[in-house]
């Protein structure tokens, strides 16, 4: 059996509608969420802008269209059978290990960004090389390619930081942390 995941997803099983429709209900959750935060910022008005220049309409507008985006997949589970009775699956934690490793992993990076004094730069670079190393641990470990993984890795971390602090600050213009 080829361990890509790429080429294994046509034989894995389609997201089950109960997943989607509780999916959609976050989306929609966090799409009005923003609209609301972004009705509240502040329109500048003492400056004479307009309402093309607000500083929450394009927030505002993302929000409502992550919210459209999770009503018509609320539609499409609820369509597919989303609601009909069925037993409660068992939540086994192992089988999950990806997703409790990637929330780990990306919880202590914001810790990191907001409260050390590290570069930008090198704690995005960590960041990314950690995710490419245990991500490709089982491929690199079956083709012998361990040193190598890492060295990729490190590479691309380091690729990857040095490039998203270049875009945000450069050409963006937003001060990072």
């Amino acid at each position: 059996m080829d361990q890509n995941p790429v080429q294994s997803t046509a034989a894995e099983p389609a997201v089950p509608p109960r997943a989607d429709f509780w999916s959609a209900v976050v989306w929609i959750v966090l799409g009005f969420a923003i609209v609301v935060i972004s009705l509240r910022m502040d329109r500048l008005e003492r400056f004479q802008a307009s309402i093309y220049t607000a500083p929450g309409l394009v927030p505002g507008l993302l929000g409502f269209a992550i919210a459209l985006m999770g009503g018509i997949l609320m539609l499409r589970a609820v369509r597919a059978g989303a609601l009909q009775g069925r037993a409660p699956v068992r939540l086994v934690l192992r089988d999950h290990w990806r997703l409790i490793f990637s929330l780990g992993l990306s919880l202590v990076y914001a810790l990191v960004i907001v409260s050390s004094s590290m570069p930008f730069w090198l704690v995005t670079a960590i960041y990314v090389s950690a995710f490419v190393i245990v991500f490709q641990y089982a491929e690199r470990r079956a083709a012998g390619q361990v040193p190598r993984g890492i060295a990729v890795a490190v590479v691309h971390g380091v690729l990857a930081g040095w490039a998203i602090q270049y875009v945000f600050e450069e050409l963006f213009l937003v001060r990072l942390p």
